[in-house]
């Protein structure tokens, strides 16, 4: 049982990966999915040399729902980005957008970022 427990350790860090990487996604960041199905399809060929481990089938069973939170995400991000293309109303896109023009607008008027006085002009004396 102990040749497996670092492959349990390592379901488990994607399981976690991946909890993340939805919330991320839920709050409207855009996720990096690189290499996804080449770590998944890794650990399931590992998993595969050992057979009949029954914690290890329970710990990849885990995945599951994660990887399926993470693709309901990605269904969710993707139907946003095509209502705002569309032009369609779209209550996160809104929010998105409001939250960007707020921190353009405070940014804006940080005493720092202001450009100086521009340099008074000569007047003419006769």
């Amino acid at each position: 049982m102990t040749g497996t427990a670092p492959l349990r350790r390592d379901i488990q860090a994607l399981a976690a990966a991946l909890e993340d990487t939805r919330d991320q996604m839920e709050a409207g960041l855009a996720a990096d999915l690189t290499g996804l199905d080449t770590r998944v399809a890794a650990l399931c060929a590992e998993a595969q040399s050992a057979r009949g481990d029954a914690e290890l089938a329970a710990a990849l069973e885990l995945l599951l729902p994660a990887l399926d939170a993470v693709a309901a995400a990605l269904t969710r991000q993707r139907e946003t980005l095509a209502a705002a293309a569309e032009g369609r109303h779209d209550p996160h896109t809104a929010r998105q957008r409001a939250s960007a023009a707020y921190g353009r607008g405070t940014a804006a008027a940080a005493p720092g970022d202001l450009p100086s006085d521009p340099p008074a002009k000569p007047t003419r004396q006769s």
